[in-house]
């Protein structure tokens, strides 16, 4: 009888372990979302839903990278466009919207951006992780 009350013991502590974590999950993609994308000539400026911003300026982009994705908040869109500076500093922007606010305007304008690649790297399926351009320095 006690191996019983312990197995179903167990049984609900995970059940309420998986809850959690699912719910965990919820909550990290609601605050990841994005609410806002400011676009002009000078730098792209994501708003998120939890108070965040990203922001890069089109001087300082040294890479553009696609991951494309079928979990997490971008899943919907299938795949962010990421604007890199450094290790610690870019901007996340989910694909939809980049072709939508002008980001990918704005790339085409990068020296030596392909656009080709950039389409080539959305067309992928997930998960994958392409980077498109990369600054080079003179």
């Amino acid at each position: 009888m006690a191996f019983i009350v312990m197995a179903v013991v167990a049984f609900v502590g995970f059940a309420g372990l998986l809850v959690f974590i699912r719910s965990q999950r919820q909550r990290q993609d609601v605050a990841a979302a994005t609410v806002a994308l400011d676009v002009d000539d000078h730098r792209v400026e994501r708003h998120l839903a939890d108070g965040r911003v990203e922001s890069v300026a089109w001087a300082d982009l040294v890479e553009v990278e696609v991951i494309t994705t079928d979990v997490g908040v971008h899943r919907a869109d299938g795949a962010i466009v990421v604007l890199v500076v450094d290790d610690t500093h870019g901007c996340l922007v989910p694909s939809g919207l980049a072709a939508e606010r002008g980001v990918i305007g704005h790339l085409s304008r990068l020296p030596g951006f392909d656009a080709r690649r950039l389409v080539e790297a959305l067309d992928r399926p997930p998960p994958s992780r392409t980077s498109c351009w990369r600054r080079t320095t003179a």
